[in-house]
């Protein structure tokens, strides 16, 4: 069941983050195309920021769903069987521990900034922008849930390999 909500979870992230980079790319488009008409155009500075902040923040959620994440790839690269896989479990853990610190302090500086308002578009609150932390927070959860999960299964069908081949592969 979580590796399905994962799935579906990233394809919404995924979406996200591709509709923000498009953003961004049009704001600075504007933003140049304005420049040489000698129109002044104040919102494509903030709009593009903050559109390219959500972007990566989205683009961070889709790595660490894909397992794309820093890891300890040249001692994993040398590990196989059971090894590997408790090394994998061990960096979904660290992983889950930085998102679950991700989601907490997320959510209190999305509160604090919550009533700030943009520069150029005062009718924007700024908790919209920071709103990207804990999400990014709340999914890389989800995510390392799955993959720990996924690796336990894994570890447990090797085992039972194992076993029932007398500890011959």
């Amino acid at each position: 069941m979580i590796a399905k909500l994962s799935k579906e979870i990233q394809k919404i992230q995924l979406g996200v983050g591709v509709a923000c980079i498009s953003i961004f790319f049009i704001a600075i488009v504007i933003q140049v195309f304005c420049r040489y008409a000698g129109i002044m155009v104040t919102w494509t500075g903030e709009v593009s920021e903050y559109a390219f902040t959500w972007a990566v923040f989205m683009g961070a959620g889709v790595m660490a769903y894909e397992n794309q994440h820093f890891a300890f790839t040249s001692v994993l690269d040398k590990l196989n069987g059971k090894n590997k896989i408790i090394l994998k479990i061990f960096i979904s853990i660290m992983v889950l521990l930085f998102s679950v610190a991700i989601l907490y302090y997320g959510v209190i500086i999305t509160k604090k900034f919550w009533n700030y308002k943009w520069i150029s578009l005062p009718e924007v609150k700024m908790g919209y922008t920071w709103l990207c932390v804990p999400l990014l927070g709340f999914t890389s959860t989800v995510y390392s849930i799955d993959h720990i999960m996924g690796h336990i299964r894994e570890l447990m069908g090797k085992e039972a390999t194992k076993v029932e081949t007398g500890g011959v592969k």
